[in-house]
């Protein structure tokens, strides 16, 4: 059985399909539920588009991921997965994130330059081989424990577009550990 489930609202298929096949390639087997958005654009709110999938999720852990990421290294899910078996069970893990009293974005993840072309990493930061806590984290490859997302669906009164979904939830957690922890 597979641990992990990807969710993926797509606009643009073959952006979508590449992603896809990225997963295909992974050693680690996933579940894939993509939701399109093309057409009918039946959401308004990538929240929205999420929480209407998160009783179809069967596995322990649930990934979040834009349309446009592509994993390049077959082992990059099932090292991410083994990320997860880590965290606490409302613990949200992303490749990107900030920390509030430290500037710049910490990261492990490369992105094209749209001027040259090439793959660069993004923000003045980058985390090696591990983790790092952070305040909030990014939203295009971030999860959790699949139960929490069940427990906690994402807020799309306050999240009613595109943007901050994922920043949201690390927040209403970080509210509940006064102390740190949560994201």
């Amino acid at each position: 059985m597979n641990e992990v489930t990807i969710v993926c609202c797509y606009n643009n298929l073959k952006t979508y399909n590449d992603f896809v096949n990225t997963l295909k390639a992974q050693t680690c087997p996933c579940e894939i539920i993509g939701i399109d958005n093309r057409d009918n654009k039946a959401f308004t709110s990538c929240a929205g588009a999420y929480n209407s999938v998160k009783d179809q999720i069967t596995t322990k852990y649930v990934i979040y991921s834009h349309q446009d990421i592509l994993l390049t290294e077959p082992d990059t899910l099932a090292k991410f997965v083994s990320y997860l078996g880590r965290i606490n069970a409302d613990d949200i893990l992303g490749v990107a994130g900030v920390k509030f009293n430290e500037p710049g974005l910490f990261s492990n993840i490369k992105h094209i330059d749209n001027l040259t072309g090439e793959l660069i990493y993004p923000g003045n930061e980058r985390v090696e081989g591990g983790m790092m806590e952070c305040d909030t984290v990014d939203e295009c490859f971030f999860g959790g424990y699949a139960e929490h997302f069940r427990r906690y669906p994402f807020d799309d009164v306050l999240c009613n577009n595109w943007h901050l979904y994922a920043a949201e939830a690390c927040m209403r957690i970080k509210s509940n550990y006064p102390r740190g922890g949560g994201a």
